[in-house]
């Protein structure tokens, strides 16, 4: 019998491949690491290129979508209709729906996969090879960033329709009937209307064909050409189409730096290790990466040259190419270290290879426990490594998404509006990166948007603006993160706040981002009062004053100013117990420390909202407000008399 005929025969006998226990623990096991790692993405708002994209579909019907427009010079119809029937559920519900649908084309990815595997692997395989690449893919670490995000769905979806493709294929050779054929190249049709990569579609499935199966079939052959002209008769019809980009060559000028970064993809169960050494021992990061791959060749080589077979190898190294050839000629280096989510479509021939490699490595060790116990460190090292990866991607999401719910809560109130937001970060990242070569962390709002389309795209719209003010930000130690909006100096911060009705302020404290009130400027409203709360001698006066808890042993206080003029001086506010120590103190600037009282003109009422926590509760507690400058403190006083040190009594908090 011919060798292809041997083939044929070892995937006739395996063309049953969801019989196994071991097939349903991947789809179990997948189940639950995709839940356990991406399921927050369920309670996240739309963000980052979310907004401009659902934005423009909210002006196109499914016509144009497929006929004449385009997003930002992007055909993507088939994705396109997805969020357009998911943009006429509720707000709410819309979220919920799309953020859904990424889990399930994710998890249905690992289900294929797997699958897959074990119809290349014929009779040979037991199964436990195609359940560990089914988890391996559920948690690649480089799709931290397309899995939480609604529109990296075009990158899910496209894998979904390559997998689909070359299992149906698969299933088409071993079985013989025209059906799969049919499912395979409908599948390559629609592949390139998802995600530009598609185009390559028929590049995967015919290579992988050619690969398992040899040439020598006439059908097999019509198949390959067939879905080839597929995909290049949607490129054809793509190119004539109005709005869309045409194919621009920019990976060419850094074609060096984007092979490192592919390869750092094939080699990532070292990527902590090169990250480690980049980042505590400044060892340089491309050099790692070489290394990296030089030792993974020469351990695939030894593995190949023992096993006497070079399907396994072949294989997954021929989809990782072809995946990452678009991105790697498309994209220059700067674009591809901050897009990870470039990795989905070569994921699957990642962990292919590094499946078949624990297989093979684990296969040296005598007897069968000592080859599971291999087997269990390795699979179980380069799994447990990167959850704890994703699991740290959760907390930066949530801990910045936290802030955005926050604004939405804010902008639900309609007398709240018009909003201005401050020290809105655009992203978050941990100081320490996991991959040598890529941007760890979370993205909010892109730097061409603003925040009233996030309102507006999560809820309803709502007149907001928001802007860069690093004056007031406390940085965490462990974090970094970028603001998003406009630098305004100081007396265009006097304007923004007399511009908004509301202002707030984002801080980082307590281990956690806090959006907080912080108030707002009326401006010309008049002289101060003839009989005010506190009145300064030199200075303005406080009209009025209350406080409110707003957490466990957390105040807000408001105070109201009455300007006649520039201050040159600054704001204390003390929190003094029953023994007349400090409990707690908000000193510094109006509103957050955005509006220096130098900058009041006459005439300004200004509504100043200062927080402050107490270690314990108990009390009551005196709140003192005071103004001073380098030589002292402003004289105060209160029903005509002057305050003792100065420090006007205005509240009272606790019991």
């Amino acid at each position: 019998m011919t060798q292809d005929g041997r083939v044929n025969a070892r995937t006739k006998s395996s063309s049953s491949p969801w019989k196994g226990k071991e097939t349903w623990a991947a789809v179990a096991f997948s189940a639950v690491l995709i839940a356990v790692c991406y399921g927050y993405s369920l309670r996240l708002p739309f963000y980052f290129d979310d907004l401009p994209v659902l934005t423009w579909l909210s002006g196109q019907d499914l016509r144009d979508i497929w006929t004449t427009s385009s997003e930002n010079a992007y055909y993507r119809p088939l994705t396109f209709t997805l969020y357009k029937l998911g943009s006429l559920l509720p707000k709410g519900a819309e979220q919920v729906v799309l953020h859904g649908i990424n889990l399930l084309f994710h998890w249905a990815n690992a289900i294929l996969l797997a699958q897959v595997v074990r119809l290349v692997d014929g009779p040979r395989s037991r199964g436990a090879k195609a359940a560990l690449a089914s988890m391996l893919y559920a948690v690649f670490p480089f799709m931290f960033r397309a899995v939480p995000w609604v529109t990296a769905m075009p990158h899910l979806l496209v894998l979904t329709l390559v997998l689909g493709a070359v299992y149906a294929a698969l299933r088409a050779e071993g079985e013989n009937k025209p059906r799969w054929w049919a499912i395979s190249l409908l599948a390559t049709a629609l592949a390139p209307f998802a995600h530009e990569n598609g185009f390559i579609c028929g590049a995967i499935v015919g290579g992988t064909l050619l690969i398992q199966h040899g040439i020598r079939s006439g059908r097999r052959i019509a198949a390959i050409v067939l879905g080839g002209l597929l995909n290049a008769g949607a490129l054809a019809l793509r190119s004539q189409l109005p709005g869309t980009g045409s194919f621009d060559p920019d990976g060419l000028n850094s074609l060096y730096e984007n092979a490192m970064f592919f390869f750092q993809g094939l080699t990532y169960p070292l990527g902590p290790l090169a990250g480690w050494l980049v980042r505590r021992q400044g060892w340089h990061d491309f050099t790692l990466v070489q290394v990296a791959t030089a030792l993974l060749a020469l351990i695939l080589a030894w593995l190949g040259r023992r096993r006497r077979e070079w399907r396994w190898l072949a294989r997954p190294l021929w989809w990782w190419a072809w995946a990452s050839i678009p991105a790697a000629v498309r994209f220059r280096y700067g674009g591809l270290v901050n897009s990870p989510r470039f990795y989905i479509l070569g994921s699957v021939g990642v962990v292919m290879l590094w499946a078949d490699a624990i297989a093979g490595l684990s296969s040296l060790a005598r007897p069968t426990w000592g080859r599971r116990l291999v087997w269990g460190v390795l699979a179980g090292t380069i799994l447990a490594s990167n959850v704890a990866f994703l699991w740290g991607q959760r907390q930066v999401h949530l801990s910045l998404m936290g802030v955005y719910g926050q604004i939405l809560d804010a902008a639900e109130v309609e007398g709240n509006a018009p909003l201005g937001f401050v020290n809105i970060p655009a992203w978050l990242a941990p100081k320490d990166q996991t991959y040598a070569l890529s941007k760890d962390g979370a993205i909010g709002l892109p730097l061409y948007t603003n925040v009233w389309e996030f309102i507006g795209v999560n809820r309803e719209r709502r007149e907001a603006r928001n802007v860069m003010f690093v004056h007031t930000l406390y940085e965490p130690e462990d974090l970094y993160f970028g603001f998003h909006g406009d630098w305004l100096d100081w007396e265009e911060m006097r304007q923004f706040a007399i511009d908004q009705r509301t202002v707030w302020l984002t801080r980082y404290q307590g281990g956690r981002f806090e959006l907080t009130y912080v108030g707002s400027i009326r401006a010309g409203e008049g002289a101060p009062s003839k009989q005010p709360l506190v009145r300064f001698e030199g200075g303005p006066a406080i009209e009025a004053a209350s406080v409110r808890e707003v957490g466990e042993r957390r105040w807000a206080i408001d105070l109201t100013w009455l300007a006649d003029g520039p201050v040159e001086g600054d704001i204390f506010l003390h929190v003094i117990d029953e023994q007349g120590n400090l409990a707690a103190q908000a000193d510094g600037p109006a509103l957050g420390g955005m509006v220096p009282a130098g900058l009041w003109q006459a005439g300004d009422r200004i509504d100043d909202v200062r927080y402050v926590s107490l270690a314990q509760g108990g009390g009551p507690y005196r709140v003192l407000a005071g103004v001073y400058n380098a030589e002292g403190r402003f004289a105060a006083f209160v029903d005509g008399a002057r305050c003792p040190d100065d420090a006007a009594p205005v509240a009272t908090l606790g019991r």
